[in-house]
């Protein structure tokens, strides 16, 4: 009588805990695609084409490990899937003559962020449900190469 029970709450575990390892991998790949574009050179000039293969490289390398691609981390993950978006911040001078942030007076935030289905094992479509999404997102200031 309590086996049924048991297994489930086992297989529940595993799953979960299957869950995270890859939410953990996901987190991996968008954080070192991040920290990638935050080095490239000429940031957020989409008509740079330095800027443009870098975006390519950074999608690679958050769903494989590399930059010239290879087998995705995570099952089912594509660089289709990554989106990436660059913003311009005033660093304004401030009344005391110091700008806000040390840097230029416009500063480039690099985020880059993912949100697919989780591969999961099927333990959720035994039970009726749906698997869950992985949503990572990690934002860098762009401090170009050096």
């Amino acid at each position: 009588m309590l086996l049924p029970l048991l297994c489930v709450l086992v297989f529940g575990v595993y799953e979960f805990s299957w869950f995270f390892y890859q939410q953990h991998i996901a987190s991996t790949g968008i954080r070192d695609a991040a920290r990638y574009l935050s080095r490239a050179a000429d940031p957020c000039n989409d008509a740079s084409r330095v800027w443009v293969t870098a975006e390519g490289y950074a999608k690679n390398l958050a769903t494989t490990g590399s930059i010239t691609g290879g087998p995705p981390r995570i099952r089912g993950w594509s660089p289709a899937m990554v989106n990436l978006r660059c913003s311009a911040t005033v660093n304004p001078i401030e009344v005391d003559g110091l700008q806000s942030y040390r840097g230029p007076q416009s500063i480039h935030v690099v985020t880059v962020s993912t949100r697919f289905a989780d591969p999961s094992l099927g333990f959720f479509r035994f039970l009726g449900m749906e698997p869950p999404f992985i949503s990572v997102s990690h934002s860098e200031r762009a401090t170009g190469p050096g």
